[in-house]
């Protein structure tokens, strides 16, 4: 079951997050540590704001999970990049859970806005969330260089825009367009 998250949620997510985020920065992968002083100041950004926030929730506690959003339309560029005003865009989410889990949890956000598209970005070395997320009925856009590694934008169309998004993406210098052979010697492997 997904929910929206309640003020006796922000405390668990933000311990959460925190230890996602310190394991993404011993692994060398982008996180956004630097931009909280405390796990507690996160947690107060969240409890001011549970509108952002989803729980999918477990009967087993090591298989909870979280989304947090941004709000659609939040930046101009979106919108010059084809996005919808509707669309959902998925900042953080329990990224390292295994695969199977996040499959279910990609089903339940999917089936959670089912008129919506849904924008993810995941570090390409997250193989799981990765694959997780073309199970669950996302494509790949394109991927974002950086300077250590990539991430991989995916994209859940639900209003015909991933081509027409796609293109201004990879003009915009955005993402590349995906190498294929890489994909597929990655998933031969």
């Amino acid at each position: 079951m997904i929910r929206s998250a309640s003020i006796s949620d922000a405390a668990p997510i933000a311990k959460a997050l925190w230890s996602i985020w310190h394991a993404l920065k011993a692994r060398q992968i982008p996180a956004p540590l630097h931009a909280y002083p405390s796990c507690e100041a996160l947690r107060d950004e969240i409890a001011n704001d549970l509108s952002r926030w989803l729980v999918c929730e477990s009967s087993d506690s090591q298989q909870m999970g979280f989304f947090g959003l941004f709000p659609p339309g939040r930046e101009k560029a979106y919108k010059r990049w084809g996005f919808s005003e509707q669309f959902v865009d998925v900042q953080h989410f329990a990224c390292l859970l295994s695969g199977s889990i996040l499959i279910h949890h990609f089903q339940l956000l999917a089936s959670h806005f089912p008129q919506q598209s849904i924008l993810l970005c995941i570090p390409s070395q997250l193989r799981d969330a990765y694959w997780a997320a073309l199970k669950a009925g996302f494509a790949l856009l394109g991927e974002s260089p950086l300077i250590i590694g990539t991430v991989a934008w995916l994209y859940l169309d639900r209003e015909g825009r991933r081509a027409k998004i796609q293109a201004k993406l990879q003009r915009a210098k955005v993402i590349a367009q995906p190498d294929m052979t890489t994909r597929r010697g990655r998933r031969e492997q």
